[in-house]
């Protein structure tokens, strides 16, 4: 891309993502993270260590986008803004790596983010391992997959989503042949991860794995929706207090069980996207498919499903869409909107148990399951015949190339 095709949809994502996120309907912020931001940043930068003096939910690299705006004492109002900046920063690297994969037409769609996701951009933190995630993938589609895990390494210490990606990247090696590069890459990404847990190493920094399998399930997720039609199961937390998870979830009656169920259907679906990406081998788009299938399973199947999560998935519906898996890349774009038909405004009424509210969560979720299943779809899909046909077109020259016999 020439550098005014980069400028051009970078700066109508910077006006859009301005304006959306701060003027209008949906730069509604009523629901933030970001005072739980400013208490972290405030009590490390006064010299709490995190996970021992400090309960901290998050892997360590997370400290550095929500530490970052604190530095130098803010208000509320200075920490909101900076961290806004910061976010605005990541949606432009997130934008120009999504180029890098799939082209102007792919970073154009993205100028579409804050109008689907609105001040969920500004307000959390997960354009940082969205970026991190592309800029390996990046890497190793540019033939660099050491890097590629390395990066992928550094996504997941900052929160744990990149590492579907990172196992995704390693089978796809594996499949074409590529062991030793496998090895390298699983060796690089390792001691990225040890190198920012270790300097954390306790007790406390446990606490972080026990907080995420104790909670429930959480309100917003497809297994909150099953509970919701079954019934027996009960609100945790309330609209002015949330439970000991930081949120809203559905305990009791059948829920334990249908948590079970939906981890044993997520785990099978992750591992059903594993062996279609070792059956496509060097199938052009493999990994960019194959990411998208185990992402989207990781969202519509697991048991905590935040608003925010859907920013993980509209840049690969992008690279989607400009690869011709338009199913996938539309039903995304769809459960985006219709969270944003409930979330911040309608949130405190799921809450409440109001079943308008329920069912149009359940319908959200039923989209992505949708997506889910077209992803996986595509990713086993035969290649189109016009790359198979490549191969073909190239063979006169390869036979030009060949020395004719000797005269006899």
């Amino acid at each position: 891309m020439s550098h005014a095709g980069r400028l051009l949809p970078a700066l109508a994502l910077a006006v859009t993502f301005t304006l959306v996120t701060t003027v209008g309907p949906l730069a509604d912020d009523s629901i933030s993270d970001l005072f739980v931001y400013r208490t972290y940043a405030d009590a490390v930068l006064h010299g709490a260590r995190p996970y021992a003096d400090l309960g901290f939910e998050y892997p360590p690299l997370a400290l550095g986008p929500l530490v970052l705006p604190g530095i130098g004492g803010a208000s509320a109002d200075a920490f909101a803004w900076r961290f806004g900046a910061l976010m605005l920063l990541a949606a432009l690297v997130v934008q120009a790596l999504v180029g890098a994969l799939g082209g102007r037409r792919a970073a154009w769609l993205l100028v579409a983010l804050p109008l689907l996701t609105g001040a969920l951009l500004r307000t959390r933190f997960d354009l940082v391992p969205v970026a991190l995630l592309l800029g390996g993938l990046v890497l190793v589609a540019r033939d660099r997959p050491t890097a590629g895990l390395a990066v992928l390494g550094l996504g997941t210490a900052t929160k744990l989503f990149p590492v579907v990606a990172a196992a995704l990247v390693l089978v796809h090696l594996d499949a074409v042949g590529r062991r030793r590069d496998a090895v390298r890459g699983a060796v690089a990404f390792a001691l990225v991860l040890a190198a920012a847990c270790l300097p954390f190493a306790g007790p406390g920094f446990l606490d972080q794995f026990r907080f995420h399998l104790e909670r429930p399930v959480q309100i917003e997720s497809t297994p909150a929706s099953v509970l919701w039609a079954l019934g027996d199961s009960a609100v945790t937390g309330d609209p002015v207090r949330p439970d000991r998870f930081k949120s809203n979830g559905l305990d009791g009656g059948p829920a334990d069980l249908v948590a079970a169920l939906s981890a044993v259907a997520l785990a099978a679906t992750l591992l059903a996207v594993a062996v279609l990406t070792h059956r496509a081998r060097d199938r052009p788009g493999t990994v960019d498919r194959a990411v998208l299938a185990g992402l989207l399973a990781f969202v519509a199947l697991g048991k905590v499903l935040s608003p925010q999560y859907l920013v993980w998935l509209l840049p690969l519906a992008a690279l989607a869409w400009t690869r011709g898996d338009r199913g996938p890349a539309v039903l995304v774009t769809l459960a985006a909107v219709a969270t944003l038909a409930y979330f911040p405004g309608d949130y405190f009424a799921l809450v409440d148990g109001d079943g308008g509210t329920f069912a149009l969560v359940a319908a959200r979720n039923a989209l992505l399951l949708a997506a889910t299943v077209l992803a996986v779809r595509a990713l086993s899909r035969p290649a189109a015949a016009s790359t198979a046909a490549a191969p073909a077109r190239s063979r006169p020259r390869a036979a030009a190339a060949t020395p004719a016999p000797p005269p006899r």
